[in-house]
């Protein structure tokens, strides 16, 4: 917590009502008091929406024939903001591939993020000055690959309540295994054949002429020979896609 002088705080005696406002560094002055006479003063919270309380309350001053100084009060006020603090544990090798983020909570209309910081060597950080009366969700991002390492994102949620609040987040990512690295390869080079697979036996009535065709056009240029007259086989394949395959006729005997 920090200090600073209060302005327009109104500082008054209980007996008498006289009263004192005090200046930009702090001070007040009450004028007109009655000489040798014991006087109570206090803060009258009640004058200002900005101050909650006071320490002490009041104070029994005798007032001589000069002037009294250093009667002082430390008034707390009502919070307007508050700040959000935290820790995360997590291993040093990942502190650097690793942010928070807080997200703003809008209910029906979603999150709104209104701070990030990356994480440092301290692992501690700060989101000042946040609205009060607002819900906020605390999370963490990691640029880890999750085929290489096994991990969950913490998500912490909490509600402004108070000058401050601290949450503690754990942030624990486990590398994956070489077997595990090559399981999970091969079942992708695995799901890649099996697709190609289905595509193939799938169109496998219009795929087996084109392949031929242009299989035998090729050899043909290169004996110097000609297929199909002047259509080689680029220009079957553009003739299956407009009209379909074409079919040889079957000569009539």
């Amino acid at each position: 917590w920090y200090q600073r002088r209060v302005r327009e705080a109104v500082v008054s005696t209980q007996s008498t009502g006289e009263e004192g406002t005090t200046e930009e560094d702090g001070s007040y002055r009450i004028r007109g008091l009655t000489p040798n006479c014991p006087l109570t003063f206090h803060v009258r919270a009640d004058k200002s929406d900005k101050i909650r309380r006071a320490s002490p309350p009041s104070q029994l001053i005798e007032i001589g024939e000069e002037d009294k100084s250093g009667v002082n009060f430390v008034v707390f006020q009502e919070p307007t903001t508050f700040d959000i603090t935290g820790y995360v544990e997590v291993s040093s090798e990942y502190v650097g591939s690793t942010k928070v983020h807080l997200i703003e909570d809008k209910g029906k209309a979603g999150g709104k993020q209104v701070h990030s910081t990356q994480l440092h060597e301290s692992r501690i950080f700060v989101f000042p000055d946040m609205t009060l009366s607002s819900s906020y969700n605390v999370k963490i991002e990691s640029s880890l690959s999750q085929s290489m390492y096994n991990f969950t994102v913490p998500d912490v949620k909490l509600k402004s309540e108070g000058p401050f609040q601290h949450v503690n987040l754990v942030f624990l990512p486990i590398r994956k295994s070489v077997h595990q690295e090559q399981v999970t390869r091969a079942s992708f080079t695995a799901l890649t054949i099996i697709v190609l697979s289905m595509v193939l036996a799938a169109n496998h009535a219009t795929l087996v002429p084109v392949f031929t065709q242009v299989y035998h056009s090729v050899v043909n240029r290169g004996t110097g020979g000609e297929s199909m007259g002047s259509t080689d086989g680029m220009e079957y394949i553009d003739d299956v896609h407009r009209g379909g395959i074409r079919r040889p006729k079957s000569k009539k005997k």
